[in-house]
């Protein structure tokens, strides 16, 4: 397995003016806009390594549980636990790509390692509820080494808990991740062995009803809000509405595609098309090609030489680790169309463009979504991050091992 601190994180923050609301036994928390840092914090080199590419009294009970997430420069979610009694706040990620999970330790000692500085570090001997582990862990991916131990303690977040969660405890971490407000990992990955991720703990101490998740990134680039991931259900008021001749109103239908074995919500697509007009198109992958879905990135990352052409196709120059675009023309940049379970999911110009400001220079950038991997075969691994999942909610049952897919409302 690939890993890597990731990009785009989900960020949840409980404060006073929040509400709860609870309805058909599910909880949604509704949260207020506030600023976030402008600041990119990770490159995309990190996103590209997680995938091994080259350039992430008593109340009825509570059985589902949505999570509301929080735009970083759109392009990164943070999200909020308490772990512990008395409960630590920590920042984590809410990452489809890993399946383990994981917080920084207060046995991380910064003169040693310095990507703890600055971070919420987990403390087991303040907690009551820790149970001692002690295996450890080890992901050893050259410049993305993080080491650990395993501990068992209790996690809350929203409206929901797990008691004895089995999580690593990482005492040492690349040293960029000082400059990363997550203070670790909560893994929304599938399990592939002996470790059980959270969302499965979850259903098993009978928290959600189904064993799925679904996720609603917002489209919007100004708004801090980032959108929602949802524990346990489906909620269809983000799915999105047309109306047919006779003026029925309907839900648009979702598309379910089987994922492949292993940790990675990975599927197939079908081609991808690049759309100039109706009679003019470049089609890729044309025999299919295998795609992951990557809520942790706002990046749409491709072959190499495939998103050269794409860059070609709408003159986009390459400025520091980014390809900008004139924002004049976005309305006129060609379209893209992935084919998935043979339906066509468009994206415009406007869609996987966002206008971003640089420190350093007087005006805004309008910045391409698209990154290449030098390391992925020409007709090879494709990976949708928010850009497409901003467009489109995404449904992920484990159970039935399918991801789907449905235009947003």
């Amino acid at each position: 397995m690939k890993y890597s601190i990731l990009i785009s994180i989900l960020f949840l923050h409980f404060a006073s003016g929040y509400f709860f609301k609870e309805k058909n036994q599910y909880i949604r928390i509704d949260l207020m806009r506030q600023k976030s840092p402008r600041r990119q914090l990770v490159n995309h080199q990190n996103i590209l390594a997680k995938y091994g590419l080259d350039v992430k009294g008593p109340k009825p009970p509570r059985t589902n549980d949505t999570i509301s997430l929080f735009r970083y420069m759109d392009n990164e979610f943070y999200g909020k636990i308490v772990i512990g009694k008395p409960g630590k706040t920590m920042n984590v990620a809410f990452d489809t790509a890993w399946d383990v999970s994981w917080v920084l330790s207060s046995r991380c000692q910064v003169y040693i390692t310095p990507g703890c500085a600055g971070h919420n570090l987990y403390n087991h001997n303040g907690s009551s509820s820790y149970k001692e582990n002690g295996t450890l862990y080890n992901a050893n991916e050259g410049t993305y080494n993080l080491t650990g131990f395993y501990s068992y303690d209790n996690i809350s977040m929203a409206h929901s808990n797990v008691t004895n969660f089995l999580f690593v405890e990482m005492v040492d971490v690349p040293a960029y991740m000082a400059s990363n407000k997550a203070d670790g990992v909560l893994g929304l990955g599938l399990r592939t062995g002996d470790y059980e991720p959270f969302l499965y703990t979850l259903y098993r101490q009978k928290k959600i009803k189904n064993l799925l998740f679904s996720v609603y990134l917002n489209r919007d680039p100004q708004s801090t809000k980032g959108g929602n991931i949802m524990l346990g259900f489906v909620d269809k008021k983000h799915i999105h509405i047309h109306q047919l001749p006779n003026g029925a109103k309907v839900y648009d239908n979702i598309t379910y595609l089987q994922v492949d074995a292993g940790q990675y919500w990975m599927f197939s697509v079908d081609k991808i098309d690049l759309v100039f007009t109706k009679r003019n198109k470049t089609t890729f992958c044309p025999n299919g090609c295998k795609a992951v879905a990557d809520t942790s990135s706002n990046d749409i990352i491709g072959p190499e030489s495939v998103i050269n052409q794409i860059h070609d196709s709408m003159n986009a120059k390459k400025f520091e680790d980014k390809w900008v675009v004139d924002c004049d023309k976005i309305s006129k940049l060609p379209k893209i169309d992935l084919y998935l379970g043979g339906n066509a999911f468009r994206l415009e110009g406007r869609n996987y463009i966002k206008k971003e400001k640089n420190d350093t220079l007087p005006y805004f950038l309008c910045v391409s979504a698209f990154t290449p991997s030098s390391t992925t075969p020409t007709e090879g691994l494709w990976v949708l991050g928010g850009a497409f999942l901003s467009q489109y909610y995404s449904i992920y049952n484990i159970n039935e091992k399918t991801i789907g897919f449905v235009r947003a409302a």
